[in-house]
Order: C-alpha cells, then structure tokens, then sequence
C-alpha cells in the first residue's frame, strides 16, 4: 500500500489540520487540554461535514431501512434526484432520511459521547483554554472543509458513497480518539502538560490519519471496521429503471386533492398505529395533573411524525404517474423525471380492487398488483465482500400499489390481467 501523494490537496489539508494542536502546545504553550478539546471539535466538524456529504452520495445503501418503515422508508427507496443552483452535484431525496437520523439521532449520541471521553481525563478548562480550544477547532474544522471540498466535491467522490458510508468516517474517528483518550489520559498524572502524553496522543492521531488515507488509496477495504459497516465499495451502484419504447397506452395518476387527503388520513393513521400513540397517552396524563407546558410538546412531537408521515407518503404516490403499456407498468416521478419501478404482466400473482375511506370520499377505487417476489431486505451480520454486492434490483417485479383512480378498470385491461377479487376496505399500506 502506498502513502498519498502530497500533491493531493485533500491528504494535506488532513494533514495540517492534524498539526494544528500539536503546534500549539508545544511552540505556543498550550496545555493537554487544549489538545484533547481540539480533538474533540474534530469530531464535531467531521459530523458536520459528514452532514454536507450526505446529501449529495449518489449510490444507494447496502443495508437500507425495511421498507416496513412507515416513516422514512418510502422516501429512502426514491430514485433520481433534483438539480440545485450553485456549484454543487445533484441533491438525492433519498439521502433525506439518513441524514434527519444523523442530525438529531447519531451526531447528538456522537458528541455527548466525545465530551463524556474528554471528561475522563478530568481537564482544566479555564476562559483561556476555553479561547484556545475555539481556535484549534477552528483550524480544524477549515481543514476537514477543504478536504471535504477537495476530495468530495472537486474531484466528485460523492459518487463512489452512498448515505450510509459517508457515516463511517464519524464513527471511526470517535473510537480512535476515544482510544487515544483513553490511553494518554493516565500518562498525565498530576502534571497536566505532561509531554509524554501530548506526544502519545498527537502521534497516534496523525498515525490513525495517514492510516485512513493510506486505506483510501487502497484497493484492499476489508478491515474490522469495513467488514461490520461496510466501505463505499460495499454500496450499490443504482442503475435505471428500463423503460419500453415508444408512448405508454395509458396514463394515470392519483387527484391532487385525493392525493392530499390519502396522506393526511395516513398520518392519521400512522400515529394511532405505531409508537407515536405513546406521545397521546403521555398528553392525556399531563393534562390530567395540568401540566400544559408538556401536554402541548407532546402533542407538538405527535404532530411532527404526523407532517413526517404525511409529506413521505405524497411523494410516494401524489406525484407519480403510472404508465400502462402493453405488458409493463411503469411508475413514473414527475417531479425527479425518474421511472421509480416497473412491473411485467407476466408476474402479476393477483388483483385486487379496493375501496378505503379515501377512495369512498371521492368516488375512486385502489388497485394493487401482487407478484411472487420477496421484497424483505436480508439479515447478515457482516456486509459483503465488494465482489459479492447484490445489484441493484431497479427492475425486479415487486408487488405495486396504484391508489385512488378513477379507472381502475382501464388499468387492468390494458396490462390484460383479470381481476381476482375485490375488497371494501383496506389497511394502511
């Protein structure tokens, strides 16, 4: 394995932030602590710009959510992405959901953690460590931009990631400076600006840098780390959705305003169905001892997986058009200018025509189409060998949903598959 070159823009801004606290105590003065308190913001600004990747990763994830999640997962399977102004690549929708799990779920885990590890060492932190750490940080976290920049964004690393492997570089780093931490924390002793510590721990942290980025350049991924998480070469490289030529037959989407009240009534439902109900339970009980301050913040955070729930299920099907061929429906997004799924009249299993209380609203019936194939996601310990990735399954016959149209009929004499049966009501999803 080869050192990178030091041409390369992105190694040596890693390289300079790494030298950043060292410098400064050993030609400025500062104490251990401002060196474990700038590792720490690494952290912080490795989270941040992992947050400005995640947007823009343009493979998909190996391990997705199960597409039983209500909430996010609908939105997790959309393909294609939209075009925003400036110098950045495509922004993908599909990303959104990693990334709201990061941002309030696994970067709050991630910091407490970090700070609880630098508490270990039981730092003096004065108002002019406090200056000195903001500093460090500072100079940190503009190397990890330029870096991010360099290597993401220039030269468009962002298509070699999914949302999912951009997160390994967070995590990877916490353990290493928790490591460190934990090693140089009892070399101080009583004297805080204890060399020997300082050196252990800004050695380590460079080694583990080098390290990282010798990995990189490296065609051989398969560490402890990548084994049980996986690398960008474990992702799925997404392919289109084949279309057949020529016009579609017929064309058909769901009613805006039909659209809107299948997601409002689905939020609904979703928040009477799931563990939400609990943010309902807990009102009740804190208005019954009048406590109003926490019987709106729970009603206010039902009402947020409501919106959540609501938004992921119209762009799931309020802003698709579905094409019928002559053997192949095609689900088409009109707003990402992307086929999402197609289905073959040859693995159509069963139909069947149903009416829910949004369909008995407006006068519109649901049709769904079952195939034979199994759409749960497998269970492994380990993520694959790169050579062994499945494909992405863009054009596998998976069952397909057309809610609330007005003919129904007209969908299943074009695709020339009979109806098997037909409800008077149906569950969510």
């Amino acid at each position: 394995m080869r050192l990178p070159s030091p041409h390369d823009s992105g190694a040596l801004a890693v390289l300079a932030s790494n030298a950043v606290a060292p410098v400064g105590v050993l030609l400025l003065g500062w104490s251990p602590s401002v060196l474990f308190g700038v590792f720490v913001a690494e952290v912080a600004a490795v989270l941040f710009w992992t947050c400005v990747k995640i947007p823009f990763a343009a493979k998909r994830p190996n391990n997705a959510m199960d597409e039983d999640n209500r909430l996010l997962g609908p939105l997790q399977e959309k393909r294609g992405s939209l075009s925003i102004p400036g110098p950045f690549p495509p922004f993908y929708p599909r990303n959104v959901p990693v990334l709201l799990v990061t941002v309030f779920l696994l970067a709050p885990l991630e910091l407490i953690t970090a700070f609880m590890v630098f508490g270990l060492i039981d730092p003096v932190v004065t108002e002019a460590t406090a200056g000195r750490i903001l500093l460090g940080g500072l100079g940190v976290f503009v190397g990890r931009g330029v870096e991010t920049g360099a290597q993401y964004f220039v030269k468009e690393g962002y298509r070699d990631h999914s949302a999912r492997s951009v997160l390994l570089s967070p995590f990877k780093l916490l353990v290493a400076i928790a490591v460190l931490l934990a090693v140089a924390g009892p070399l101080l002793g009583s004297v805080e600006s204890g060399v020997l510590a300082v050196t252990v721990v800004a050695a380590g942290k460079l080694l583990y840098d080098l390290r990282t980025l010798q990995v990189e350049h490296d065609e051989d991924k398969r560490g402890a780390f990548y084994r049980l998480y996986g690398s960008e070469e474990t992702e799925i490289e997404p392919v289109p959705v084949a279309v057949p030529e020529g016009e579609p037959t017929h064309r058909v989407r769901p009613g805006r305003v039909s659209a809107i009240a299948d997601a409002v009534y689905r939020s609904i439902r979703y928040t009477l169905s799931s563990g939400v109900l609990w943010c309902y339970a807990v009102a009740v009980a804190m208005a019954v001892f009048g406590a109003v301050s926490w019987t709106l913040a729970c009603l206010a955070l039902a009402g947020v997986f409501a919106a959540v729930r609501a938004t992921t299920r119209y762009l799931t099907y309020g802003t698709v058009e579905y094409r019928c061929y002559d053997d192949v429906l095609v689900v088409y997004d009109e707003v990402l200018g992307e086929p999402q799924a197609r289905l073959e009249r040859d693995a159509i299993t069963d139909v069947t025509v149903s009416s829910d209380a949004v369909d008995r609203l407006f006068g519109t019936e649901t049709v769904q189409f079952d195939t034979d194939v199994e759409t749960g996601p497998d269970v492994q310990l380990t993520v694959p060998e790169p050579e062994e990735v499945n494909e992405d399954d863009a054009n596998a016959n998976h069952p397909q949903v057309v809610p609330h149209v007005d003919d129904a009929e007209t969908i299943i004499e074009t695709l020339g598959v009979g109806r098997r049966r037909r409800l008077t009501s149906s569950g969510d999803d």
